[in-house]
C-alpha cells in the first residue's frame, strides 16, 4: 500500500508539474528595434566614428590615387609604370582597409554586446518573445507591416549604460 501512494503521488507530481507548466504565460508578442539608431545613441558610439574618420583621412588620398590610375589603364594610355603603380597602390587600399575595418569592428564589439544585453532585458520586461532589426525585417521582405506600438527602439535606448 505504500508503495502504491508513493507512486501516486510521483505520477500526480509529474502530471501536474506538465500541467503547471502548459498554463504559464509564454510570451508570444514580437517587436523590433531600429538597430543603427540604438547604436548610434550608444555612450561609447563617438569612438567608432573616431576610427572611421581617421579611417577616411587614410583611405581617401589612396582611393584618389587608385581611381586616377585606374582612369589612364580604362583609356588604354597607361604605362608600364603606372599599371605597377595601381597594382602597389589597390593593394596598399585593400590592406588598410581591412585594418580600419578590424579596428571599427573592434571598437562596435562591446558597444553591440551591451545592445543585445539591453534588448534582451526590454523584450523580458514588456514580454517580447521575438525583437526583430527593423530595416533588416523591411529589406528582406520578412515584414511588411509592424504597429509602432511594437517598436522597442525608446525603450533599449533608455536601458543603455549612461
Amino acid at each position: 500500500m505504500r508503495n502504491w501512494t508513493i507512486v501516486a503521488a510521483l505520477a500526480f507530481l509529474v502530471l501536474g508539474g506538465s500541467l503547471l507548466a502548459q498554463n504559464r504565460s509564454v510570451p508570444t508578442r514580437v517587436g523590433y528595434v531600429d538597430a543603427e539608431k540604438v547604436v548610434q545613441a550608444h555612450k561609447d558610439f563617438k569612438k567608432v566614428q573616431d576610427i572611421r574618420a581617421q579611417a577616411e583621412r587614410e583611405l581617401k588620398p589612396l582611393r584618389d590615387q587608385a581611381q586616377a590610375l585606374e582612369a589612364k589603364l580604362r583609356a588604354g594610355n597607361a604605362t608600364a609604370k603606372e599599371q605597377q603603380d595601381y597594382r602597389i597602390v589597390a593593394q596598399s587600399l585593400q590592406e588598410a582597409g581591412r585594418k580600419w575595418t578590424e579596428r571599427a569592428n573592434a571598437a562596435l564589439k562591446p558597444i553591440t554586446e551591451e545592445i543585445d544585453q539591453a534588448i534582451a532585458r526590454v523584450a523580458q520586461q514588456q514580454g517580447f518573445a521575438i525583437v526583430l532589426d527593423k530595416r533588416v525585417a523591411a529589406q528582406s521582405g520578412l515584414v511588411v507591416y509592424a504597429a509602432d506600438e511594437l517598436d522597442l527602439t525608446d525603450a533599449v535606448i533608455r536601458a543603455l549604460p549612461k
